[in-house]
């Protein structure tokens, strides 16, 4: 066995792992879209004040807010965001998880939906 045949299938493991690493978080990410789109919310606010995260982003979404004010009331509640698409094209993000963090979708100056990272 070569040298080079042995990179060659160093490299090709590799892609198949950064593959199959995509395709999980994608299936990831639409399970938890379509959960948070099927959940009716029970509102955003929890015990002691506290914020639970999946019923804020169903009442951001269901509100179909214009992005000032919906960013405006994602910071209020101690959040940063995001803009991920806007008006169907998708923006410059980097790759980076942020619990803390909305992506947007503004569809003709409107939050249409949003998700967390």
């Amino acid at each position: 066995m070569t040298t080079k045949t042995r990179n060659d299938r160093g490299v090709i493991r590799r892609g198949v792992a950064v593959v199959v690493t995509a395709i999980a978080i994608a299936t990831l990410g639409a399970c938890s879209s379509n959960q948070a789109a099927e959940t009716p919310s029970k509102g955003a606010v929890i015990s002691d004040g506290l914020v639970d995260p999946e019923a804020f982003l169903a009442d951001l979404v269901a509100a179909a807010l214009p992005q000032q004010e919906a960013t405006a009331l994602i910071e209020k509640n101690g959040y940063a965001w995001r803009l991920g698409t806007i008006d169907g094209v998708p923006q410059d993000v980097t790759m980076d998880y942020r619990m803390d963090r909305l992506t947007l979708t503004v569809e003709s100056g409107i939050v249409t939906d949003a998700t967390w990272g």
